[in-house]
């Protein structure tokens, strides 16, 4: 039975070594040494790939194993290529997000994180508003999961977050560090009112 991987996207793909060796000899290269097949040999016998792994796991089993090895600079020059490349695909994903942005209908259609969005015509002041707000999820729920697990488990805050991907939870106030919605019940004030 074949090893597959699982690349960023959530596709398969058949796993190979190869593409791991390259990596770690241009990371060699990089800091002005070679990777000899000892080194290499080495380097790789740390390595625990199974069937489903993802591509992340792996490079960040390809660091500890640089580091194990005593590589030092060759592991941080590993790790600055895969920041940079992290940062070229996050430019990638805001550029794609910005071209479908401009070209949707409305703004609310043209919002990938918050299809609530209470305008129809986009302006730059619609579109600076959209680009914060991945950034402002990871946060909001980092946060978030941290209070939940703190005060109720892990088991709670992965309850949530499952019913956030399930879209049990309404997800909007996610996209801002500031809260400004809020879903009160009347019922209890319709029951007894105000009072005591």
């Amino acid at each position: 039975m074949e090893t597959y991987i699982v690349k960023r996207d959530g596709k398969h793909e058949v796993f190979t070594i190869d593409k791991i060796k390259a990596a770690i000899a241009k990371s060699f290269l990089a800091s002005g040494a070679f990777a000899t097949e000892e080194v290499m040999t080495g380097v790789l016998s740390h390595l625990n790939i199974q069937s489903g792994i993802s591509v992340e796991e792996i490079q960040n089993q390809v660091e500890v194993a640089l580091m194990a090895e005593g590589y030092y600079q060759v592991a941080k020059t590993y790790m600055l290529y895969r920041n940079r490349h992290a940062e070229d695909r996050e430019t990638k994903s805001k550029l794609e997000f910005l071209m479908g942005y401009c070209q949707a209908a409305n703004a609310a259609e043209g919002s990938k994180f918050d299809a609530n969005a209470n305008v129809e015509n986009k302006n730059i002041a619609t579109l600076i508003g959209e680009l914060p707000k991945k950034g402002f999820i990871r946060l909001n729920r980092r946060l978030l999961c941290d209070r939940i697990r703190q005060m109720f488990g892990k088991e709670v805050a992965d309850k949530y977050m499952s019913l956030l991907h399930q879209h049990f939870i309404y997800k909007n106030d996610e996209t801002n560090l500031a809260n400004y919605c809020a879903s009160i019940t009347m019922y209890p004030w319709l029951l007894g009112g105000t009072g005591p």
